[in-house]
């Protein structure tokens, strides 16, 4: 009798909200790194991620035939551009992220009162 629901960030509704960076698909690149920086900024390179050139997200790359991520520009582990990345904005993400998880559940918890 147990239900189960997860989060599903690739549906078009939800990645409208999340932006541009997110539809990209940067990985560490301005969202995830915004992410970090408003989490853990401890964790975060700063020296290295304001010196690091922007690169195609993978969404980009793999429309121009990447099958991977090294064809996909990320032999340096990220793409995106991460030197846009802002405490403020990793904020407003998880602001976003915290809606997004609220509507799915009162979405799923509604759909199973039927």
């Amino acid at each position: 009798g147990a239900s189960v629901c997860c989060v599903d960030l690739t549906k078009k509704r939800w990645a409208q909200m999340l932006g541009a960076a997110f539809q990209a698909g940067d990985h560490a690149g301005a969202w995830e790194t915004s992410l970090m920086m408003a989490a853990a900024p401890d964790q975060v390179r700063e020296r290295e991620r304001i010196n690091l050139p922007a690169i195609d997200g993978l969404m980009a790359a793999m429309k121009k035939g990447a099958k991977t991520f090294v064809e996909a520009g990320g032999e340096e582990a990220y793409c995106g551009d991460p030197t846009a990345a802002t405490v403020e904005d990793g904020n407003a993400y998880f602001e976003t992220l915290g809606e997004i998880a609220s509507l799915t559940i009162q979405e799923h918890l509604g759909s199973k009162r039927s």
